[in-house]
């Protein structure tokens, strides 16, 4: 049975709550479809897709090479914003301080993914933790501004992991940790 999967980098339980906080500010100004839950917060390194046991399994013996040297780091939250059109924006986000390590992770799980035959992202890496997503606004457009973001001003947190996740889309928590890869340590 083929499994739905993506990379991704943790959010720590700590930050979830306040991420949480914002989010319910901001439901009330965007009729989004989809709200993401606390403890489902995460910055996407790659998407997956449909993954086989096999492959899942091919793929974690490549990252634990691949991630084995690479030195835990810090990254902070940094704005607020949409993807799409503000009037009608498909995506709300919280973004994430310019990191080269990050950039640099998301590199070495790339080049691990394409050595397994997935696919990989053409477009430019955009790390962000998304918040809510799908316009469910059926005329009616955006008038106010994101509120301010005071509760995530600041806010770092040591990255010393990636996980892959796996996807139960009719659970309240949908990403379910399937394997977890340390950085900067010998698996």
């Amino acid at each position: 049975m083929d499994r739905h999967m993506f990379l991704a980098v943790p959010v720590p339980e700590k930050l979830q709550s306040n991420i949480q906080r914002y989010a319910e500010k901001v439901i009330p100004i965007l009729p989004l479809k989809k709200w993401t839950s606390e403890g489902d917060f995460h910055i996407t390194l790659n998407f997956l897709g449909a993954t086989t046991d096999e492959t899942a399994r091919v793929l974690a013996d490549k990252l634990d090479g691949n991630l084995i040297d690479f030195q835990p780091f810090e990254l902070e939250l940094s704005s607020v914003g949409v993807f799409g059109n503000p009037k009608t924006p498909r995506v709300c986000w919280v973004g994430i301080e310019p990191s080269d390590q990050l950039d640099q992770l998301y590199k070495r799980t790339s080049e691990s993914c394409a050595s397994v035959g997935f696919e990989t992202s053409s477009r430019p890496y955009r790390p962000h933790i998304t918040i809510g997503k799908r316009w469910g606004g059926q005329h009616e457009k955006v008038t106010e501004p994101l509120p301010e973001p005071d509760e995530l001003n600041g806010l770092t947190w040591q990255v010393d992991e990636v996980i892959l996740y796996e996807i139960h889309p009719q659970r309240k928590q949908k990403y379910v940790a399937y394997e977890r890869f340390k950085l900067g340590e010998d698996q």
